[in-house]
């Protein structure tokens, strides 16, 4: 079993800022964690698109690039872009680690060095459309703890799925549902934002998985914490570039997690 995130280990991790200076009277901060791993024709794009947003959310936008040793020239991109922009980081680890693991490492360097308020997660690689930050951040602004955006509300879905994809989907949040019991109708979505208060508990929580399966076992511990949950419809598009980091074994860990989170749950500390 992994031990629990603190905020000390990052004084001996590598990153890089563009950022100095940390205020402490101002609007409260979304800071938003973007795994990558080989995500060069994706991540100026995305980063684009987020970047356009700022004046339409209600929260101060700042961006953590999470890097596990892109071979394809990502950090270099990113490095591009952190040259003209005010509130990007890049926080580089030396090989492939995990999505769950990026998050939770993004997570703890934002507490300790970003003073966020509200993190996000988001996949690198376009399927999650930024433009649904809008809708989420407000619902995270008006005090919901756990924002999820989800395929399977009224008004969401996903693009250009085959009828195996789906079917694969629909059953991995079916399962999920009967093991974690979270009260959100897309338990599988890597698309989120959470409150301090939320991510603080989650980091002080000894997870087992650093992979996919980090999505569900980090829901567990929201429910039981006693978060406050919320849903945002949107759909999830095509990927255009690259290559897909889900493969088997991963949705077998997933299946096991889930399993043995039904059965023997986790220690976690009420909110």
């Amino acid at each position: 079993m992994m031990a629990a995130h603190t905020i000390q280990k990052w004084t001996k991790m590598e990153s890089e800022s563009t950022q100095h200076d940390p205020r402490y009277d101002r609007p409260r901060k979304l800071c938003l964690i973007i795994p990558t791993y080989n995500e060069k024709e994706n991540i100026a794009k995305l980063i684009s698109r987020i970047e356009a947003l700022r004046d339409k959310l209600p929260l101060e936008l700042s961006l953590i690039v999470v890097d596990d040793g892109s071979a394809d020239g990502t950090l270099e991109v990113v490095r591009q872009i952190m040259e003209k922009s005010d509130n990007l980081r890049l926080i580089k680890r030396p090989n492939l680690l995990g999505i769950g693991s990026a998050y939770l490492d993004g997570f703890a360097f934002g507490l300790a060095a970003d003073r966020s308020d509200y993190f996000g997660e988001m996949d690198a690689d376009l399927q999650h459309p930024p433009e649904v930050l809008i809708e989420m951040s407000k619902a995270a602004n008006e005090g919901a703890d756990v924002v999820v955006a989800s395929r399977y509300v009224k008004g969401g879905g996903s693009v250009g799925w085959s009828f195996t994809r789906r079917m694969v989907s629909r059953s991995a949040n079916y399962l999920a549902k009967i093991c974690v019991r979270a009260p959100v109708s897309d338990l599988t979505s890597g698309f989120r934002i959470m409150s301090k208060k939320a991510i603080s508990g989650l980091l002080q929580t000894k997870l087992s998985t650093r992979g996919y399966a980090f999505q569900i076992e980090s829901l567990y511990v929201y429910k039981k914490m006693n978060m406050t949950f919320s849903e945002v419809p949107y759909f999830f598009e095509e990927r255009k570039s690259g290559e897909t980091k889900l493969h088997w074994i991963e949705m077998a860990r997933f299946a096991g997690t889930a399993i043995k989170l039904g059965l023997f749950g986790l220690n976690v500390r009420k909110g």
